[in-house]
């Protein structure tokens, strides 16, 4: 546990003994007043009728409402209710609203304005996996009405916030999620309002790796702090370097532009072999369940050589974990890795496609954990000499089960999928996936293995959606180089046609327990589909790394989608 957190564990330990205790309240209030009461305590209070100025030193504590604040000095003007506060040398002045912590240097604050400005102040608030951490020369708080008024916040930004919350303007601020002496990344910003629970938003932060200035960002930027929203800290607009087989040699550039519930991706490239593409996005939310979105890219497909505009739009929900979808594509290049070694590229059109996903729960009887979907689509499925309009209707039920055993550790991946088509040649078809995995160590050095088989019948008169059985073999070895460093090797061997369809080499660098760095070149022995991709992983975002050139690439290793937080939850439960 770091220090930041001790403090701010101890701060509520110390306020739930406050209630226990006999608190001076100050003159003309009485007990009854709990709401507007102020009460203070320390190891010396001195009062002053005729000027109503109350001094207190040593171990101040001052209570009013869900307000906290903890000094070794403090002057409290009882008419006016103003509060001045401050630290001996070497500590801090504590404010606790609620679960948020605040420290700085020194503070005067209103109790009946309920504005105030806190001096080298240092605060945090959960936000992703972690927590993220702010330290600036000053902040001035203000409820949410003033917040408003002084133009800090919009009503829409403002949306939801309990009115008694106390918003946070800071000014030349340092924003980051690493709480280290020497953080591995920050954000530094002139400006940043902190809306408690909700979001933090930067205005033109300049981006830092260590000491070392990467760019600085056009616009300002939020910071979810809802733990449903999974947006990263950074973002890649900034230059990229660009390697790929099908298109060459490329130089791009992209990046987000956020607001409060929603976002903007642009992201544009050059290529050697294919000249220029370019993807824009825009996501909008519309409440805390709905999401509306759309893009349009202009982009080369191998199989047809041809360089189109190819829309997309749809709609998302998600609540409970339930999600559902809903989606149109047109010219859709699409890239599905149907075996290792073997990937199927060609152009969809979804008119449009329905998906519903349930949430994982727990099977007992299967010590394992499972979740069932549905779908529904109409697609145009471009083939060489025809293009097939075909509806269809799937089902799927999905399975993990994992066991630890000493010193290594089993699990199992299982997807049971049938779908049914309006062809009268191709009426159904039946594709059962599962992979058998062991994980273990020799040493310092952590292994994996996993055997993957699939079992297809049935017909499909589409390509897109074709498989046939596999038989495929993963060897996975990842081994330290040093505190920090590691390198990782992975196999795929064809069991079918007996060879080895895949290698994929991997080195990464962790900044501590912060961040990591991730080089990832992926050898396609099989087809030549070969890339070199680089990722910058933040712990507290893990979901969202800044990457350059980094494609998607099936791991037999990887948890389902979704299952990681539910583990995650089931363990700290028990």
């Amino acid at each position: 546990m770091d220090n930041a957190r001790k403090y701010g564990v101890a701060c509520v330990i110390l306020c739930l003994l406050l209630l226990l205790e006999v608190s001076f309240p100050l003159p003309g209030e009485t007990q009854g007043e709990s709401e507007d009461a102020v009460f203070l305590d320390a190891d010396k209070v001195v009062f002053e009728e005729e000027t109503g100025l109350a001094v207190a030193e040593g171990n101040v504590r001052v209570r009013r409402d869900v307000l906290r604040v903890f000094a070794h000095r403090v002057e409290m003007d009882s008419t006016e209710q103003v509060m001045s506060a401050t630290s001996e040398p070497g500590k801090k002045v504590t404010l606790i609203q609620g679960d948020r912590v605040l420290t700085g240097d020194s503070l005067r604050y209103n109790m009946l304005s309920r504005e105030g400005i806190l001096t080298g102040a240092v605060g945090s608030s959960p936000a992703g996996d972690g927590r993220v951490f702010l330290r600036g020369k000053q902040m001035e708080v203000a409820p949410v009405d003033v917040a408003r008024s002084k133009g800090w916040i919009s009503s829409k930004s403002s949306k939801g916030v309990e009115e008694d919350e106390l918003i946070g303007k800071l000014s030349d601020v340092s924003l980051t999620t690493c709480n280290e002496r020497t953080p591995h990344y920050r954000l530094v910003s002139r400006s940043v309002v902190f809306v408690p629970g909700k979001r933090i938003i930067a205005k033109n932060p300049k981006i830092y790796i260590g000491e070392h200035l990467l760019f600085t960002y056009p616009f300002d930027y939020v910071v979810p702090l809802d733990p449903k929203e999974r947006r990263a800290l950074l973002s890649s607009f900034f230059p990229l370097i660009l390697s790929d087989s099908d298109k060459g040699q490329g130089v791009g550039i992209g990046g987000p532009y956020v607001w409060d519930t929603g976002k903007a991706l642009l992201n544009v490239a050059w290529w050697s072999d294919t000249g220029w593409e370019g993807k824009a996005t825009v996501e909008q939310r519309l409440n805390d369940y709905w999401t509306v979105w759309a893009t349009v890219e202009h982009s080369y497909e191998k199989e047809s050589a041809e360089k189109l505009y190819r829309p997309s739009w749809g709609i998302l929900h998600a609540a409970n974990g339930w999600n559902a979808s809903l989606r149109w594509t047109q010219r859709e290049a699409i890239s599905i890795q149907k075996k290792v070694g073997e990937t199927y590229r060609g152009v969809l059109w979804r008119e449009p496609e329905f998906s519903l996903l349930g949430p994982w729960g727990r099977a007992p009887l299967l010590n394992a954990y499972g979740r069932i979907g549905v779908s529904w689509g109409e697609y145009e499925d471009v083939q060489p000499t025809v293009s097939m309009n075909v509806r269809r209707l799937g089902a799927e039920v999905q399975l993990y089960s994992e066991e630890q055993l000493e010193s290594y550790k089993t699990f199992v991946k299982s997807e049971y999928k049938r779908f049914w088509y309006d062809d009268p040649d191709s009426l159904e078809q039946e594709i059962f996936d599962s992979v058998f995995g062991i994980r273990y160590a020799w040493g310092t050095v952590d292994l994996s293995t996993a055997y993957v088989r699939r079992w297809v019948s049935g017909e499909t008169p589409m390509l897109w959606d074709y498989y046939r059985d596999r038989e495929d073999l993963y060897q996975q070895v990842v081994f330290p180089a040093g505190k920090n460093l590691s390198f990782r090797i992975r196999g795929g061997y064809d069991l079918i046609d007996s060879k080895l369809a895949e290698m994929v080499y991997s080195v990464t660098l962790k900044g501590g327990e912060c961040s990591r760095w991730e080089l990832t070149y992926r050898n396609d022995r099989a087809e030549g589909d070969d890339w070199v991709g680089l990722s910058f992983f933040i712990t507290a975002f893990p979901d969202t790394p800044v990457s350059f050139g980094r494609r998607e690439l099936y791991d037999p290793f990887a948890l389902p989608d979704g299952l990681a937080e539910v583990l995650r939850r089931d363990e700290e439960e028990q």
